[in-house]
């Protein structure tokens, strides 16, 4: 019988994690890292921090399965699928017969997180968007806020992770905590859903 392994070593900051069935794999930080399944061979095996994104380039729609998919949020455009990593543990991206696996950890320390807007800045989400809100990711210090909304018709969960206040048809929130939040709009008969992924 044979026993898989896995070694977590840091290295300079960085987590690599390392076992017999895959090549040993640098951790990074919440980045955008791009998969170009065009090209032959064998699709990487990856590690990204929660609230990074994998952009699986050339495939087109439909082309490309995730497991589970309630770890990640996508949404697809031009011959790309652009996909947040919403929580921790392992996704796998199916493409054809060729597999990727992800690990995401909740955070890499020394690593930088550029897939995340800022401190002191500022993600809108209109309300009257026809199109899909796609899952934002903030550091701590950023501020979500929920244009076009009425008054009381905002909700978050959990509510302890986030502190949102109501001004002028606008709720502004900012985390409490690192983690993600699903947060509930309601206008008019139409509910709109969202999570939203903060990082340090």
């Amino acid at each position: 019988m044979k026993f898989l392994l896995a070694v977590v070593l840091m290295l300079g900051g960085a987590v690599v994690v390392a076992g017999p069935a895959h090549a040993a794999v640098t951790c990074q930080g919440a980045v955008v890292h791009t998969v170009d399944v065009s090209q032959g061979g064998a699709l990487p095996q990856l590690c990204i921090a929660v609230g990074g994104v994998v952009r699986v380039a050339n495939s087109g729609p439909g082309t490309v399965a995730i497991q589970p998919d309630t770890m990640v949020d996508c949404y697809y455009a031009g011959g790309v699928h652009m996909c947040r990593l919403l929580r921790t543990g392992t996704v796998t991206f199916t493409v054809g017969t060729r597999q990727m696996t992800v690990r995401v950890p909740a955070s890499v320390a020394g690593q930088p997180s550029p897939a995340c807007t800022p401190p002191g800045g500022v993600v809108d989400l209109d309300t009257t968007d026809e199109l899909s809100w796609w899952a934002p990711c903030l550091r701590l210090g950023a501020t979500l806020r929920f244009v076009y909304l009425g008054p009381g018709l905002l909700t978050a969960n959990p509510a302890s992770a986030v502190t949102c206040r109501y001004a002028a048809g606008i709720h502004s929130c900012q985390f409490r905590r690192t983690g993600s939040v699903d947060f509930t709009a309601t206008l008019d008969d139409l509910t709109r859903h969202v999570t939203a992924v903060a990082v340090r």
